[in-house]
């Protein structure tokens, strides 16, 4: 079962966490290709990845900053499989639920990288 990773700022990260269930709410994304959903990687947040982070899923570097990381992709679709960029990035047309028991971490992306060493 994969780990999947969202990335987000403070305030979002302190939304989502304010939950025991976390739920990601799906939103329209300022990219007009792109469709109304919660959006997600599989690309962890080690040092190497963060450097190119931004560009590869198309995200401002301030939504870098924080991390959740569950087990599963259950119910997540690609919205462009295959496509470049797109090829890792996954997403919930709706607002997507990740129960305590799939939560793996929740913190700065920092924090993950000094987590794993």
């Amino acid at each position: 079962m994969p780990n999947i990773f969202h990335y987000t700022d403070k305030d979002g990260w302190n939304a989502i966490r304010s939950q025991v269930d976390w739920t990601f709410l799906a939103s329209r994304p300022k990219a007009p290709w792109r469709p109304t959903g919660a959006y997600f990687t599989d690309i962890e947040p080690n040092e190497e990845n963060l450097r190119t982070l931004a560009d590869r899923i198309r995200v401002p570097r301030l939504k870098l900053e924080y991390v959740f990381e569950f087990a599963g992709a259950d119910g997540l679709l690609s919205p462009n499989p295959n496509e470049g960029r797109d090829a890792r990035v996954l997403f919930s047309p709706v607002d997507y639920v990740v129960v305590r028991a799939r939560q793996r971490y929740s913190g700065t992306a920092q924090g993950w990288q000094e987590k794993k060493q």
